[in-house]
């Protein structure tokens, strides 16, 4: 019987360190009657040996359970010091990790942040974003893991933040608590969403979904900005790119200002091209759109300096002079003359392509109403 089941076997209320101590001691005399008499230093634990017991006393653990992640963590230590423990948690996807409670990624956390008191070395995290043998199992770790406070601040992604902060930056000044907020989260994380993404795909899809949907309940602004910044193809990700942008422009979610800002730094172009596309899917979004811009300061860019490259979004921009117009931000009479002055004969070939288009979904909507 190896250590993880003799653990197991023992129980919460037995003393891992005792157990580990057992097994070394059984490990041991077994290397001295195999050498035949030739003095050797066996290795006691493996690698692989400490990851299995790990795994399986995490994914036996149920919430209220007392495993104890010091007393494991301490007993793995004293027989083998110089183990590696980052080596241990990235072995943990291929030794049948697949907790089910938050106390089991407690655990995992703990364990580590025990054996490597001192060390000031933090846990590797990014363990969570590789491809698991296992998706259920990854599915499961990750949705137990963020919901878990006691350990998120052990979680927050280093490397690849979707938001980082700059203290310098105006925004920073006026969103200040916010700020300091949001980036301490586990989801300020482009590799988290990323590995979402790909489980989309998996068989564990619903399972992401739902983990996916949880994100935006608890951080939708870093949730949206990753998937933006991320520039996501997959059909459900776009579609809830697109709705999260939409709940914003309704003020649905909190911080509805902030996330334009930063949508504008980070991804001004694609921020408008969604714009362009609610306001074509509903006009009623044209209101909350040119309020946004209006905040944003970009309103006048827009109308007053228009690009060739923005012509093909030249509806979207006429409906948003119409309705600065109405608001007194613009004259519509001076400013389409402008306009067209401006862009010349491209407004032409333009607007018969807009106008095509138009006829096309108008088209596909009556077909609709009259097949149902």
């Amino acid at each position: 019987m190896g250590l993880a089941e003799q653990i197991l076997h023992a129980g919460s209320s037995a003393s891992v360190g005792d157990v580990v101590a057992n097994f070394a001691q059984q490990r041991s005399t077994g290397a001295q009657s195999n050498s035949n008499g030739n003095p050797s230093t066996p290795n006691i634990l493996s690698v692989e040996d400490v990851a299995k017991s790990m795994a399986l006393i995490a994914s036996h653990i149920h919430d209220g359970e007392k495993w104890s992640a010091t007393d494991f963590a301490k007993g793995i230590c004293s027989h083998c010091p110089n183990i590696s423990w980052e080596d241990i948690v990235y072995r943990l996807p291929y030794a049948n990790l697949n907790v089910q409670s938050e106390a089991g990624a407690i655990f995992i956390v703990e364990t580590f942040l025990v054996a490597t008191a001192g060390q000031n070395r933090p846990f590797p995290y990014s363990f969570m974003y590789e491809i698991w043998p296992d998706p259920h199992a990854q599915t499961a770790f990750l949705r137990c893991a963020l919901r878990a406070q006691s350990i998120a601040e052990h979680l927050v992604d280093k490397h690849m933040p979707t938001l980082v902060l700059d203290p310098l930056d105006s925004l920073y000044q006026v969103y200040h608590s916010e700020f300091l907020r949001i980036v301490a989260s586990p989801w300020n994380s482009l590799s988290l969403v990323l590995v979402l993404s790909h489980l989309l795909d998996s068989k564990a899809s619903e399972d992401a979904k739902i983990l996916l949907e949880y994100g935006v309940s608890q951080e939708p602004l870093l949730v949206t900005l990753a998937l933006a910044r991320l520039k996501v193809q997959h059909p459900r990700l776009h579609a809830l790119l697109q709705h999260n942008i939409a709940r914003f422009l309704k003020r649905e979610f909190v911080n509805s200002s902030l996330f334009f800002e930063l949508f504008r730094i980070c991804e001004k172009k694609m921020m408008l091209a969604f714009f362009c596309n609610l306001q074509r899917k509903d006009s009623a979004y044209a209101r909350q759109i040119l309020g946004a811009l209006i905040d944003l300061g970009i309103l006048n860019e827009i109308l007053l300096l228009p690009k060739h490259e923005d012509i093909m979004m030249l509806d979207f921009i006429v409906e948003l002079a119409v309705l600065a117009s109405r608001r007194g931000f613009i004259s519509f009479e001076s400013w389409f003359p402008g306009l067209l002055a401006e862009l010349g004969g491209d407004i032409l070939h333009a607007s018969l392509e807009i106008l095509h288009s138009k006829l096309q979904l108008e088209s596909a909507r009556q077909r609709g109403e009259d097949s149902g």
